[in-house]
């Protein structure tokens, strides 16, 4: 048991390769491989979310994903979305680890609706994401975020992630207020 979520066996509705949360608040979650069938229910999810949490998530103003970013999104990586437990047509969270063409590497990304956010359920994802990296190759998890993304930061830290250092980084492109946290994989 995690002290910010509590996990739980699949069972019930869930299918063999499920996994279930329930948040601090009590809530139960039920998170599952990202298919391409889901982008509506995700673009609802979005239509759902501040446009803080947006940029937090895409650090650029963005409301929805197009059918082809979706499709990359699922295909590149590894994807799960995560909806209530009674609620199996709506998305409340998305979780990508994409592979970034290096040896054992990856990107962690999320994106928890507004309502779902500050009960564990990002810090659970992100731990969960982890857990399965090395199912597909994936040592090292890398998450891009900004550093006033006091809730992606917080998860991070929470995970022991160790911050990129500058020297390695295209700060050009990236510019001062982007941070590269480092995630070793269990």
């Amino acid at each position: 048991m995690t002290p910010d979520a509590l996990t739980a066996p699949s069972a019930g509705t869930a299918g063999s390769a499920d996994h279930r949360i329930r948040t601090r608040s009590g809530r139960m979650t039920v998170t599952r491989r990202a298919e391409a069938a889901d982008l509506a229910a995700v673009n609802a999810m979005h239509g759902r979310c501040s446009p803080q949490t947006l940029f937090s998530r895409y650090q650029t103003g963005r409301f929805a994903l197009r059918e082809h970013e979706w499709a990359h999104l699922t295909r590149r990586g590894v994807g799960w979305v995560t909806n209530p437990v009674n609620r199996p047509d709506v998305v409340v969270a998305t979780t990508h680890l994409l592979h970034d063409g290096i040896d054992g590497r990856g990107e962690l990304a999320l994106l928890v609706e507004d309502g779902w956010q500050d009960v564990g359920l990002g810090t659970a994802l992100a731990r969960w994401a982890l857990s399965q990296g090395p199912q597909f190759g994936v040592r090292q998890a890398m998450v891009v975020t900004t550093c006033d993304n006091r809730r992606m930061t917080a998860i991070c830290n929470s995970l022991s992630a160790h911050v990129e250092p500058t020297e390695a980084l295209d700060v050009a492109k990236d510019g001062d207020n982007v941070v590269h946290f480092v995630l070793v994989v269990p």
